[in-house]
């Protein structure tokens, strides 16, 4: 009877123990804190989910930017390469010609990326930690506009 005993209050144990288990490993009961070492979510992501999530609207313009604060931004900080109205650098130079406007209309995640983080086949210099959300924002939303 003792025996039996121990058996019940074992298996009983067990199943406790992996009860306990299974509760504590819940995908929501357990959030790293963001740039902690359990964070997961690059810079990259952070910034795209940011563009997806929070700046795109259901038919992919962009919400809240001041166009005339992103003329300036533009023409402070992209007019160099790109020029005035941004048809200085063909993105498609073996086909139909594709300008920043184009690319900012047609692709808008990878304009976004490109300006966020740069790229390194067409020189184009990383901005993220140089110019603000907002500010990319508006230069994205000014961008929609040129041809």
């Amino acid at each position: 009877m003792q025996m039996w005993r121990n058996k019940i209050i074992f298996v009983l144990a067990l199943y406790a123990l992996v009860l306990g288990v299974a509760s504590a490993q819940k995908p929501n009961d357990i959030k790293p804190l963001p740039g902690s070492e359990g964070d997961t979510l690059t810079r990259e992501d952070a910034r795209m989910a940011y563009l997806v999530y929070k700046l795109l609207d259901k038919d992919g313009n962009i919400i809240g930017a001041d166009l005339k604060r992103g003329d300036k931004l533009f023409f402070q900080n992209c007019r160099p390469c790109h020029g005035e109205d941004g048809m200085r650098i063909n993105f498609n130079p073996g086909g139909k010609p594709e300008f920043i406007g184009i690319r900012a209309r047609n692709d808008m995640p990878t304009f976004w990326y490109q300006m966020n983080f740069g790229d390194e086949d067409r020189n184009m210099e990383a901005y993220y930690d140089e110019i603000s959300l907002d500010e990319m924002r508006d230069i994205a939303a000014f961008a929609k506009t040129l041809p």
